[in-house]
């Protein structure tokens, strides 16, 4: 049975999570506009790129390997483009570039298909050695010669 607290907003179990779910990340949105959030993409950084690249020279590099743009990220200072490969059933991969060349990334739950799970930071870790080495080498990056955050 739905109780209805007003007639914007049913009072079910699907309209708390929404609602929820709008909640946190409209004022995590805000938060990052008046800067906060950087020492999570800190935590997240994973190298800077010899060159900066362009969102199209972004895009034309790692299309190839399944990576699409992520439409529903939070924007972070200086961030230019940001580029997601969901890894079945439920995880996927997420990039930030940023105009002076650096990357940041880190793997999760799929932000569609469980977007409160997401946003709570369920199976959150930083991209592994390998999973590193092999971006860098999707991107066409030397890897001697890129700056990594050790």
């Amino acid at each position: 049975n739905r109780v209805l607290v007003s007639r914007h907003f049913p009072f079910d179990n699907h309209g708390i999570r929404m609602f929820r779910y709008k909640l946190v990340r409209w004022t995590r949105q805000i938060r990052i506009f008046f800067g906060g959030g950087r020492e999570i993409e800190q935590k997240h950084y994973l190298f800077t790129l010899p060159k900066p690249l362009t969102p199209k020279e972004i895009w034309q590099k790692l299309w190839l390997f399944g990576w699409g743009y992520n439409a529903l990220s939070q924007t972070y200072k200086g961030q230019i483009y940001t580029m997601r490969r969901v890894v079945p059933t439920r995880h996927q991969y997420h990039l930030r570039f940023y105009k002076n060349g650096g990357v940041s990334g880190h793997f999760e739950v799929d932000n569609l298909q469980f977007p409160l799970e997401h946003l709570d930071g369920v199976d959150l870790r930083p991209l592994n050695n390998e999973e590193i080495a092999a971006l860098k080498k999707e991107l066409g990056v030397d890897i001697e010669h890129s700056v990594q955050n050790v």
